[in-house]
């Protein structure tokens, strides 16, 4: 594959009349729109999205045998654009309008998204509230009035997991969880089983006489390595096996339970979080401080609070979500507008995928819209 085709030579006839107000909002709104290539490397998705998209991915090889995907998604491609082009942490919005491509039960795998992101500032909790209120004159655009949005914060439940008594095995498997409600549920309730029984003679080592009893048995069998890991590499797998066999401590079990059962408005999830941190002695008042001022911003920005719901068990099933995240009404088998704050994606974005952007990490904040659910005949 020589060259990759750009989204207006991939979206020759595709009509774009009917978004021309949706083009004018965001270009008012201070987003300039790019044209994207249409195949990536597959490996920039999987790295940054997390496993869970590869089963979505439309997958194809170049000639030299590296696997490929049609972009499921602008969010990656726009920050890539971003990084390649100036310095990483610049001011910068963009907004895009095209086709993406994903596996859909139910619903065409190939299918027209538009949106905005929005790089390098750093009053996070102004720009959070500016991209909500855009995301509502969005759906109002395409004739939704009133929508009952639903809103999380993966930031203040990393918070919560630092706060409690956890090993970084498990602070590590249940942030990956969160937005998984069931099986965030399902590793929780392990902290109710019965400690394993011993395995072997190193059931309570640390990880250095781990270390030491792995370079032993390589040393003498003659190896330097088993399957491809070092002997550090396999006495960490060791010790976070057993760290995670071990399970979650009761007290930590309780405040996670209780958290994750916090829902309503955004005044009353908030006294509800004050009041679990308090009573659990849980540090969490940073979070929650920017919680409150966000919930400020929201009203500031004539944004209704008691429309909003907050679920503190919501996330978006995303690896690259750091912070504030919202969706708006599901169609059948999704979200019609979703997005929310990925401060990090710029630090991961591997090199050979950035251009010359240096490797930082970068405050962004973008929302998505599924043009084919939340209106056929464009906006209103």
């Amino acid at each position: 594959m020589s060259r990759r085709p750009t989204h207006s030579e991939r979206d020759k006839g595709v009509p774009t009349q009917p978004y021309l107000a949706l083009r004018a909002l965001f270009a008012d709104a201070g987003y300039s729109f790019v044209d994207l290539p249409i195949v990536y490397p597959a490996s920039v998705f999987v790295e940054l999205a997390g496993e869970d998209l590869r089963r979505q991915l439309y997958l194809t090889s170049a000639d030299g045998g590296e696997e490929l995907a049609l972009r499921p998604d602008f969010t990656i491609p726009v920050t890539q654009h971003h990084l390649a082009s100036g310095a990483a942490k610049r001011k910068a919005g963009y907004a895009y309008i095209g086709p993406v491509f994903r596996v859909r039960p139910g619903e065409s795998g190939e299918f027209m998204q538009a949106g905005v992101e929005s790089f390098g500032r750093a009053d996070r909790v102004a720009a959070d509230a500016d991209m909500l209120k855009l995301a509502f004159a969005t759906a109002a655009l395409f004739g939704v009035k009133k929508p009952a949005v639903r809103i999380g914060d993966s930031a203040l439940f990393a918070a919560l997991l630092d706060a409690l008594d956890l090993t970084p095995p498990w602070r590590e498997r249940l942030a990956r969880a969160f937005g998984d409600t069931p099986r965030l549920r399902k590793f929780i309730a392990s902290a109710n089983r019965q400690p394993p029984a011993p395995r072997s003679e190193l059931e309570d080592a640390t990880l250095e006489e781990v270390k030491t009893a792995v370079a032993g048995k390589f040393a003498a069998t003659g190896l330097g390595e088993a399957g491809g890991r070092t002997a550090d590499e396999i006495a960490a797998r060791f010790i976070a096996k057993e760290e995670l066999a071990r399970g979650i401590p009761k007290r930590a079990a309780s405040a996670l339970t209780a958290f994750l059962k916090i829902s309503g408005t955004p005044a009353k999830a908030l006294a509800a979080l004050r009041t679990l941190a308090k009573d659990e002695k849980l540090a969490l008042s940073g979070a929650l401080d920017t919680f409150a001022k966000r919930n400020d911003a929201f009203a500031a920005h004539g944004i209704r609070l008691d429309g909003l719901t907050f679920d503190a068990d919501f996330g978006r099933r995303l690896d690259y979500y750091t912070g504030f995240v919202f969706e708006f009404p599901s169609a059948a088998n999704g979200p019609t507008i979703g997005g929310g704050r990925y401060d990090r994606m710029t630090a991961l974005i591997p090199r050979s995928s950035r251009g010359t952007g240096s490797n930082v990490a970068v405050p962004a904040v973008g929302f998505a819209v599924w043009l084919d659910r939340i209106g056929k005949g464009g906006p209103k």
